[in-house]
């Protein structure tokens, strides 16, 4: 209830929602100088695409009261060298706080950050840490992660992220052709499928890679990555989406 609570203001404040979230590890070599999602999404042919990023974390067990976070979101601008937009949106309320950040990186990507704390009932309480980045296509993704892993550190060690790529095909995608867009991914991955395959005009796959490691939550099966697409009748064009170590039921 707490988390759905935390989302829900969060969209409010950010107009964007953050999706539940996984951390994200390498258990074995990723493809040389690349980052191994970038590289399964150029092997099917694509270049480009909008890079998302998201993070959601409990960084304190227990309520944070706002002059605090202040200080922990302006400790944050400064690491991540975050050039905002506006001041930072805050508020408090007797068993709520929060500071909200939108603001763009050096490399001109993206960032919202949302520190949020709140009071429960019986006295105790729980602070989040949440963060969503659009990383401009030509970012090395590797040091992109540093960085923000690198910013977030004081609060969280290993901070839990969520990767997802996205880009379109003109018209609309046979099944066929599907299947071997998503036959070339997974063959760059070395990834074994578990689930999914084409069905009409959307399809959705998971798989198991061993550039990831397995996430706790996600299920019994080694699911660490998925690819779907979606056919946009209005545009006429196929939604893709590549993403570690789940994506979004509905993009």
């Amino acid at each position: 209830m707490i988390k759905g609570f935390f989302y829900r203001l969060f969209f409010s404040f950010s107009f964007l929602l953050l999706f539940s979230l996984n951390h994200i590890d390498y258990a074995s070599p990723a493809p040389l100088g690349e980052h191994p999602l970038i590289a399964g999404w150029k092997a099917a042919g694509f270049a480009g695409g909008e890079i998302e990023i998201e993070g959601w974390s409990i960084i304190a067990e227990q309520f944070t009261p706002l002059s605090v976070l202040q200080k922990k979101a302006k400790n944050l601008q400064r690491r991540l060298r975050l050039q905002v937009d506006l001041p930072p949106y805050s508020g408090e309320e007797p068993a709520f706080a929060f500071v909200n950040l939108n603001g763009c990186l050096p490399d001109g990507s993206r960032i919202i950050l949302t520190l949020q704390s709140v009071r429960k009932a019986d006295g105790t309480g729980e602070t989040h840490c949440g963060l969503m980045g659009f990383a401009v296509p030509a970012t090395d993704l590797r040091h992109y992660l540093r960085h923000l892993e690198q910013a977030l550190a004081p609060l969280k060690e290993n901070f839990p992220f969520k990767l997802a790529i996205r880009g379109e095909w003109p018209g609309r995608l046979s099944e066929d052709q599907a299947g071997e867009l998503a036959g070339k991914i997974f063959a760059r991955m070395k990834a074994e499928v578990r689930s999914g395959g084409p069905a009409g005009a959307s399809g959705r796959w998971q798989a198991y890679s061993p550039y990831f490691r397995q996430e706790p939550g996600v299920g019994n099966d080694g699911v660490n990555m998925e690819f779907a697409y979606c056919y946009n009748p209005g545009e006429n064009v196929t939604q893709l989406i590549l993403g570690t170590p789940l994506i979004p039921f509905i993009f």
